[in-house]
């Protein structure tokens, strides 16, 4: 391969120069970076690996994950994108002869292989010269690991990678003793997002590792401004608009949360409740009605969507507005709840089936200051407007607050077979992720809602969009759709 230049940002300038240069070449290693969005960490890692292609011919590693299905929809558009753009490496094309890979199946005869082969080739990413990459998924069965000798490892969003898992995958790093003279040997290279809370805290232990011993660790805290130079202008600013004020501080800032406290909601797992592969349907149907739950206050005002396949509610979006905007066709000033509900519909302009019904809080049937209709019957005439069929069924029974604990641990928990269950998804209803992760508890199992009061709290990472959870799961647990379409009214909150 010819000598290439490649630009790299200063943080991953130093990643590169520790892995390669800095550390013990006869020892494993352990190096990680975290960075938040636009940062430049999926790029470190994509010239990682093609400079351990160049370095150990013919080593055979694994691509850690707890997933394989879902890292090779994720993961693998970036790494062939940075392969081809930044070293000029392209996919083996048999009509022609040219390429340097081939994914996921046994190579051609004429690349070289491994020393020690892959049983299944079907995972595996495999070079020219022998360098193997093969995914290997935890989450079903990480003991099936335990036979395997790898020369590498490498991990992406390494924060949904559970501690216990790498006890089995560093006893794997151990192939082919003598046969490299390359720092890259050996090295088990994590790169990740920044975890939220405790999920993904084993990262920050090789920091502490590294500043005791940095020829066997790196660690490397990359933030978006770190990598300003290499994105589009203005970048930076329009995720201010995108994101959550505390999003913005851990994804795009590099702030790391203090502890959570403890929590109402003791049964979520970020792992596992965001966790939307391998469930039964479409995760969104564009042909099905949509299910919401909404929230009002004069200064933040959200609405969580929802889609149900049996037991299973697939949380898909959480929306909020935080100031009123002006009707897009007449000009004229329009209530928070209106500029929600045309949110919604320009969210699902897409969607097939255009009828949504609409639950949550009570306080939405009270009329907004000046309006003769009520927060609901605005919010279902905006979307009207749109095209949709809106079936509003707000609940109106104030369940007991350890009634509704109870039914928020069962529902978290999974430990009732006919209960139903929650999955969210990772990105689409972070926000409500985050609210849910932080809502503290008091000691009578109510919620501490003070954060709604604090001027000093965006009101993104507040309570409210926990709420509308509660409240979806809540109109579920009494029938939903054909609960509210039976007439039957009832008290809540």
């Amino acid at each position: 391969m010819e000598e290439l230049e490649i630009t790299v940002n200063d943080k991953q300038g130093d990643f590169l120069e520790a892995v390669l240069y800095g550390m013990d070449v006869n020892d494993r290693k352990v190096a990680g970076m975290v960075g938040g969005i636009g940062s430049g960490k999926s790029i470190a890692m994509s010239d990682l690996l093609a400079t351990m292609k160049e370095e150990l011919p013919r080593a055979k590693g694994q691509f850690a994950c707890p997933v394989v299905s879902q890292a090779k929809r994720s993961l693998t558009p970036g790494l062939r994108a940075g392969w081809r753009d930044r070293w000029d490496i392209t996919e083996f094309k048999p009509a022609t002869g040219e390429g340097e890979y081939v994914l996921w199946k046994k190579p051609p005869e004429d690349f070289d292989l491994p020393y020690e082969e892959p049983d299944d080739w079907s995972n595996c990413i495999s070079f020219a010269n022998g360098f193997v990459i093969e995914l290997c998924g935890y989450k079903m069965d990480a003991d099936s690991h335990r036979g395997r000798n790898d020369d590498f490892v490498v991990m992406d969003e390494a924060l949904r990678f559970k501690k216990d898992w790498l006890k089995i995958l560093l006893g794997r790093i151990r192939a082919n003793v003598g046969r490299f003279q390359s720092n890259l040997h050996w090295l088990f290279a994590f790169f990740s997002s920044p975890p939220y809370g405790s999920q993904g805290d084993w990262m920050y232990e090789y920091e502490e590792l590294a500043k005791k011993d940095p020829k066997r660790y790196h660690f490397t805290q990359v933030i978006t401004k770190d990598n300003e130079v290499f994105l589009p202008p203005g970048f930076i600013s329009s995720l201010k608009d995108k994101l959550t004020a505390l999003e913005y501080s851990v994804e795009v800032e590099g702030k790391r949360l203090s502890s959570i406290p403890k929590s109402y909601y003791s049964a979520l797992d970020w792992d596992k409740h965001s966790d939307i592969d391998g469930l039964p349907g479409l995760w969104y149907d564009p042909d099905k009605p949509l299910e919401s739950s909404g929230d009002f206050n004069v200064l933040f005002t959200s609405s969580t969507i929802y889609q149900r396949e049996g037991r299973l509610i697939k949380g898909q979006k959480a929306l909020f507005v935080k100031e009123p905007m002006n009707n897009p066709d007449t000009g004229e000033a329009l209530t928070m709840v209106e500029t929600l509900a045309y949110k919604v519909a320009e969210v699902y302009k897409g969607h097939r089936n255009k009828k949504i019904y609409v639950t949550g809080d009570r306080n939405g049937n009270n009329k907004s200051p000046g309006a003769t209709k009520t927060m609901y019957e605005l919010f279902a005439q905006a979307l009207e407007s749109e095209g949709w069929e809106v079936i509003l069924c707000p609940l109106l029974y104030n369940m007991e607050h350890y009634e509704r604990f109870l039914l928020m641990h069962k529902v978290l928990s999974e430990k009732d077979a006919d209960e139903y269950y929650l999955r969210m998804h990772p990105t689409e209803f972070k926000p409500a992720l985050v609210s849910m992760t932080y809502t503290p508890i008091k000691a009578d199992y109510t919620k501490d809602k003070g954060s709604e009061k604090k001027l000093s709290v965006e009101q993104e990472n507040a309570t409210h969009l926990g709420d509308t959870v509660d409240y979806y799961v809540i109109w579920c647990s009494m029938g939903g759709a054909t609960y509210s379409e039976s007439g039957f009214e009832i008290d809540f909150f």
